[in-house]
C-alpha cells in the first residue's frame, strides 16, 4: 500500500510561482461536429492536491486531459488557471504558464541520453545554459536518479525508469500544475509502485498541483485527495479519495447498469 506523504504549507515552489486551482467549467469536446466526446464536464484540480479522474472505458478521461493540455478541440466551456482563461492555449504557452503534460504513450527519444532528454524539457529556455544545467541537476537529485543512468541512452532503460524520466523532464520548467495520463500503464507492479511514490510526493515536496487520469483505480486512489468520476462524457460522481474508495463497488456496478465497461485494477 502506498501512503501519501504529509503535506505542509511550508513547501515552496523553486520557480517562485504560486500554485493555484485549475478549473474546467462546462467543458465540451467534439472531434466531429455531431459527435461529442465531452458534454459539459466540471472538474476542479485544487492547488497542491492530487485530483484523480476515473471512469469506464470510453468515458472521456484522456480526452479531458488532452482538452486541458490544448491537444483536443474544445467546442464549449472554459479552462481556467488561477482565474486566467487558458482554454485552447497552445501546449508551449501552457508550459510557459506553468502547466505540463506527461502523456500516456512514451515520448522519450530512445537514441538520446537521459540528460539530453531532460534538456528537451527546458526547450523554451534552452539558451540559458547555466539555468538549464542547474534545473537538470535539481531534478536528478529530487528523483534520486542513479548517476550512472544520466548519460545512458533512454531506450536502454526499463519501462518504469523511462516513465520516471518523462515525469522528470516535465519538471524541468518547474510547473505548478502537472497533467498525468495513465502514468503506470504497462508497468510491472513494482515499477508502478515507484512511479506512484514519486507522484504522491510532488504536492508536498514541490507544491505541484497534480491532475491524474488513471485506470489503476485502487492504486491511484491511495495517493489521491479528490476524485471525479466520468461516464459517457459527463460527470458521474465525485468525492474525496476515502469516500470514493468506500463506494467503489457501488460506482462500478453503476457503470455496468449504464451499459459501459471498465476494469478496476488493483
Amino acid at each position: 500500500m502506498i501512503t501519501r506523504p504529509r503535506r505542509t504549507e511550508a513547501a515552496a515552489k523553486p520557480s517562485g510561482r504560486v500554485p493555484v486551482d485549475l478549473v474546467a467549467t462546462g467543458l465540451r469536446v467534439a472531434y466531429e461536429r455531431d459527435v461529442e466526446i465531452l458534454r459539459g464536464v466540471e472538474i476542479t484540480a485544487a492547488a497542491r492536491r492530487i485530483s484523480l479522474v476515473i471512469g469506464p472505458n470510453g468515458a472521456g478521461k484522456s480526452t479531458f486531459l488532452k482538452a486541458v493540455a490544448g491537444l483536443a478541440p474544445v467546442t464549449g466551456g472554459l479552462v481556467t488557471l488561477g482565474g486566467v482563461d487558458i482554454t485552447r492555449w497552445r501546449p508551449r504557452d501552457l508550459l510557459a504558464h506553468g502547466v505540463a503534460l506527461v502523456p500516456q504513450n512514451g515520448t522519450l527519444f530512445p537514441a538520446m541520453t537521459v540528460r539530453e532528454n531532460l534538456q528537451m524539457g527546458g526547450w523554451l529556455r534552452r539558451r540559458e545554459k547555466a539555468w538549464l544545467g542547474e534545473s537538470i541537476e535539481a531534478v536528478v537529485n529530487r528523483f534520486n536518479l542513479p548517476r550512472h543512468l544520466v548519460d545512458r541512452r533512454a531506450g536502454d532503460l526499463s519501462g518504469g525508469q523511462q516513465k520516471l524520466v518523462e515525469i522528470m523532464r516535465s519538471m524541468i520548467m518547474t510547473p505548478t500544475t502537472l497533467l498525468l495520463d495513465e502514468p503506470t500503464a504497462g508497468l510491472s507492479p513494482k515499477m508502478a509502485s515507484q512511479v506512484y511514490e514519486q507522484i504522491a510526493a510532488l504536492p508536498g515536496d514541490l507544491g505541484v498541483t497534480v491532475l491524474l487520469v488513471d485506470q489503476n483505480v485502487r492504486s491511484s486512489l491511495a495517493i489521491s485527495d479528490d476524485v471525479y468520476v466520468l461516464a459517457m462524457g459527463l460527470n458521474n460522481d465525485r468525492g474525496t479519495a476515502r469516500d470514493i474508495t468506500e463506494r467503489l463497488g457501488e460506482i462500478t456496478a453503476g457503470w455496468l447498469r449504464q451499459g459501459v465497461s471498465g476494469a478496476v485494477k488493483s
